[in-house]
């Protein structure tokens, strides 16, 4: 019974591998397959600068109604009249990812149009997403090195579509070993919502804690925006903006 079960259970192993490869190897929906944008969900990121609006990056991505990513060359997105240009990349386990990008595309009137046409001609809004409003870094107040021993506070102003701040900390790690190697170790960033201006202070008690030290933190001034997408698109599509101003501070 013993070996019954060790072969089952390498059985089932095996089946469930080939399931995966199979998944993974197999295409999406032919193009002509979709025909309707309520065939498709999308899924819609840009990054701009907040320096130099001209200065951006658009992917978008497309899936059939089964969840699979979808792509073809009969398929055409442009972004405020401007194609995207359709890639396949290669992953690995034979998987390949199908992405539309585009970049360096001027806003107009504030935003950004993309649309899409359909392998049997037709033409769809696919979503509208604003642009962010420029800002400096030079607003940000604060010092390029800090000690340990003291609380730290940076403050901004004039930021415009500044929402968030996520907040980085790299550590020094100690080790009982005596090494000429230092380890550093980077720790998840903190969530804090801001407005266009305003002050933090980050608590001197918070920079070591026992086997650790702070060694760099980095404020990563983040302005985030959502668009709208064409309401017939399939449920979870999205569409959203971003671009930040990041400085980092080193303690000793």
């Amino acid at each position: 019974m013993k070996i019954n079960s060790n072969v089952k259970t390498k059985l089932s192993m095996f089946l469930c591998c080939i399931c995966f490869l199979f998944n993974s190897c197999s295409e999406p929906v032919p193009a002509s397959k979709i025909e309707d944008i309520s065939d498709l969900k999308a899924e819609i990121e840009i990054y701009q600068s907040l320096t130099d609006e001209n200065d951006n990056s658009i992917s978008v991505i497309l899936y059939d109604k089964k969840g699979k990513e979808f792509g073809n060359d009969s398929v055409k997105i442009t972004v405020n009249g401007e194609k995207a240009e359709y890639k396949i990349m290669q992953q690995l386990y034979y998987g390949k990812n199908y992405d539309y990008r585009a970049g360096d595309v001027p806003p107009k009137n504030g935003s950004y149009e993309l649309r899409i046409q359909l392998a049997n001609g037709k033409k769809f809004f696919l979503s509208s997403i604003p642009s962010l409003k420029l800002s400096s870094s030079r607003n940000i107040i604060y010092k390029e090195n800090a000690p340990l021993n003291q609380d730290y506070s940076i403050q901004w102003s004039g930021l415009h579509d500044v929402n968030v701040l996520y907040l980085s900390k790299s550590v020094k790690i100690q080790t009982k070993e005596k090494s000429n190697i230092e380890t550093f170790a980077e720790q998840p960033a903190d969530t804090i919502k801001i407005g266009p201006s305003g002050n933090y202070t980050v608590k001197k008690e918070t920079f070591s804690k026992p086997g650790e030290t702070l060694s760099i933190m980095s404020f990563e001034f983040t302005a985030e925006k959502n668009g709208t997408v064409h309401p017939q698109l399939l449920t979870g599509s999205s569409s959203k903006i971003r671009g930040y101003h990041e400085e980092r501070i080193s303690f000793k």
